[in-house]
C-alpha cells in the first residue's frame, strides 16, 4: 500500500491545504483514511486538515452535503481525534436538517461517524436526524 508514497503526498500537501476547496479536502482525507496508514505525517495531514477548517469555520456554510460526510466518516475511519471540527460538521448539518439530501450510504456514514464521535455535544442530535431521514416519507 505504499506507506512512504503517501506521506509523500501528505508532506506535499500540508502547507497548501488552506488553499483546498471543499472536494479537494474531501478526496484527500478520505484516500489516507481508505488507505488506514497511521504514519506520524497522515496524522499530521488530519491535524492540518482539522486546524484549516477550524480556523476558516464559516466555509462549511458552502460546503456541499457530502463533502461534510466524507470529511467526518474519513476522520472516524482514520480514528482521529478531531472533536471540534466534527462538532462544527455535526452543527452544520444539524442547520441544513430540512434541506439535507444524501443517499442511504451517505446518512449510514453520517450515522456511524457520529456514533463514533459520541462524546460530542451535537452527536445524539445527528444521530436522530439520521434516523428521522431513514424514514419513509
Amino acid at each position: 500500500r505504499h506507506p512512504a508514497l503517501f506521506d509523500s503526498v501528505a508532506n506535499a500537501a500540508i502547507p497548501i491545504i488552506g488553499s483546498f476547496k471543499a472536494q479537494e479536502i474531501a478526496i484527500t482525507v478520505s484516500a489516507f483514511a481508505a488507505t488506514r496508514h497511521a504514519t506520524q505525517t497522515s496524522k499530521l495531514l488530519f491535524t492540518k486538515v482539522a486546524d484549516a477548517i477550524i480556523m476558516n469555520a464559516a466555509v462549511l456554510q458552502d460546503w456541499e452535503d457530502i463533502a461534510l460526510v466524507a470529511v467526518s466518516f474519513a476522520f472516524m475511519k482514520a480514528r482521529h481525534e478531531g472533536n471540534e471540527l466534527i462538532e462544527l460538521i455535526g452543527n452544520e448539518v444539524l442547520c441544513r436538517k430540512d434541506e439535507l439530501s444524501l443517499g442511504a450510504r451517505e446518512l449510514a456514514n453520517l450515522a456511524a461517524a457520529f456514533s463514533y464521535y459520541h462524546m460530542i455535544p451535537c452527536s445524539k442530535d445527528v444521530l436522530e436526524l439520521t434516523y428521522e431521514k431513514f424514514q419513509p416519507q
